[in-house]
């Protein structure tokens, strides 16, 4: 079995598991009624706010190509819906996508443009933990909300997620700054660390060293580094209140607060979907909704799970329709898409 089938296979077998748990135990008639029942005019607002966190997004972006070239806001936004639209496909996909679109349309290096897309993860890994720090220290009582014991199983796992992130994100920091201000010696150094791997190996992480030494030159941008902050603390709070907005929708606002969607976010976006990459998110999306609002917020499950599919619908229907007008307008096939995907792999 070869890479991208073997990917396929995980994905499929992830999703299967993710809606098995998320429908299991579900009244499949007040489901219908739930999704039946929403109140669609809600949803727009939804909307608006998945298109304005494209639109910083694309900000963001700029700010840390510049180093590379400086592009404008509109040009960026091209691979940055279409190759968001491709992770649609297997093992996210889209983040290639979206640096080998870049690369073609810039005349820059894959290698560079890619680099700019490792440092905004890394921003947003960062935003995250923040998130769950907040959560964890000023919204405990939320995990106890709903049934203790699985309010319990989430508080560990939430606690062990940040625990794992944390620690990462102090080694790739750390990296980032001996990359930048002692380079030769960080270079050499991993070059006697990776000597044992087999050639292979070696080479391509070592090539993904340089890739990730490539971008960050914004840390020397003062300007650049601080507008990159400010902007990555706007998106994200862009998508706290496009949850918020659903509970509308659903008729549940009464019983949960607005600091409520952070916890939405911090257990979809943070912990289901980064834990189990599905293409699309498709299966863990929904899951992480019933774990937060039926788990922990005691919400009924039947509810949970129509909020978890009209949100993915929302957030994914949004970004394949604006995707796909961009893939048009750029004349970007389907196949260049699966040509780029197959030198990703």
């Amino acid at each position: 079995m070869n890479r991208k089938h073997l990917h396929l296979t995980v994905g499929l077998i992830i999703i299967v598991l993710s809606l098995f748990f998320a429908f299991r135990g579900v009244d499949m008639a007040a489901l219908a009624h739930a999704l039946v029942s929403v109140r669609f005019a809600y949803l727009v607002p939804a909307v608006l706010m998945v298109i304005v966190s494209y639109l910083f997004r694309a900000m963001r972006w700029r700010y840390l190509v510049r180093s590379v070239k400086d592009v404008t806001t509109g040009a960026l936004l091209s691979p940055l819906m279409v190759g968001f639209m491709a992770n649609m496909l297997p093992a996210r996909a889209g983040e290639f996508i979206r640096a080998y679109l870049l690369s073609r349309k810039e005349k820059i290096s894959f290698s560079a443009s890619f680099a700019t897309i490792f440092i905004e993860r890394l921003f947003d890994l960062l935003l995250v933990l923040l998130m769950l720090v907040a959560v964890l220290l000023f919204m405990p009582q939320a995990f106890v909300r709903g049934d203790a014991a699985e309010g319990g199983r989430m508080l560990e796992m939430v606690t062990a997620f940040g625990a794992v992130s944390l620690a990462l994100c102090v080694f790739i920091c750390l990296l980032a700054v001996l990359l930048q201000f002692r380079h030769d010696w960080t270079m050499n150094t991993l070059g006697v660390l990776l000597r044992p791997l087999p050639g292979t190996w070696g080479r391509k992480l070592s090539g993904m060293v340089i890739s990730f030494s490539e971008g960050l030159s914004i840390i020397r941008d003062r300007r650049g580094f601080f507008a990159v902050v400010l902007l990555s603390v706007v998106i994200w709070a862009t998508f706290v209140f496009t949850y918020y907005p659903l509970y509308f929708a659903f008729g549940i606002q009464a019983s949960l607060p607005v600091p409520s969607s952070l916890v939405v976010l911090c257990l979809v976006v943070a912990i289901f979907i980064t834990v189990a990459p599905t293409p699309g998110f498709l299966g863990s999306y929904h899951l992480g909704c019933v774990a937060a609002l039926h788990g922990i917020f005691g919400i009924q499950k039947a509810t949970a799970l129509s909020y978890g599919i009209v949100a993915w619908l929302v957030a994914m229907g949004t970004t394949v329709i604006i995707g796909a007008l961009f893939a048009v307008k750029e004349n970007i096939s389907f196949g260049e898409i699966s040509s780029a995907t197959e030198k990703k792999g």
